[in-house]
């Protein structure tokens, strides 16, 4: 009998020892990290705003709404990207809170390349999207629509075209 209340008593004494410290990792934890650990991103309706007073939170979070969006499309053609984009029906959360977060380091004079670039192979395929439907581009994602600006390759294909004709008169004239 003596035994088992040892038995019994060594059980509690362990649990305590156990599930105290446990109980103060869970409680106090949060409340120590969660100020640096997640962007301003509200979880019930999937909503990202911008919160001045913590503008590294605010870096991570466009880093996230990268890496998701990178995460998402990688591997995938600009050109399916684009056709893609542009047969939704629905607005792309994702999308619109990369350019709320985009426009929110702009605003706060912090360069949203110094934090990370947008991949070569996204930026292109939205600037499919939006050159062959503009509207619809900014309905799928009116934030980054009007946020982010998307590269005009008009000029470059200019540039390309005269180098490109000027090459072809010198190389005629040479074999003149």
């Amino acid at each position: 009998m003596l035994q088992k209340l040892i038995s019994q008593l060594h059980t509690v004494i362990s649990l305590k020892k156990i599930i105290i410290p446990a109980i103060l990792v869970l409680v106090i934890s949060p409340l120590v990290i969660s100020g640096n650990a997640f962007a301003d991103f509200n979880a019930t309706n999937g909503k990202y705003f911008c919160n001045t007073k913590d503008l590294d939170a605010e870096r991570y979070g466009y880093s996230y709404f990268i890496y998701q969006e990178n995460r998402y499309w990688e591997g995938e053609r600009p050109e399916d990207i684009a056709a893609t984009l542009l047969k939704t029906s629905y607005s792309s959360t994702m999308l619109d809170n990369l350019g709320k977060a985009y426009h929110c380091l702009k605003d706060n004079n912090i360069d949203p390349d110094s934090v990370q670039k947008i991949p070569p192979y996204l930026l292109q395929a939205l600037n499919l999207a939006k050159e062959q439907n503009p509207e619809k581009f900014a309905q799928i994602a009116p934030n980054f629509s009007n946020y982010v600006p998307v590269p005009e390759f008009g000029t470059l294909a200019g540039v390309i075209t005269a180098i490109s004709i000027i090459g072809v008169i010198i190389i005629s004239k040479r074999n003149s």
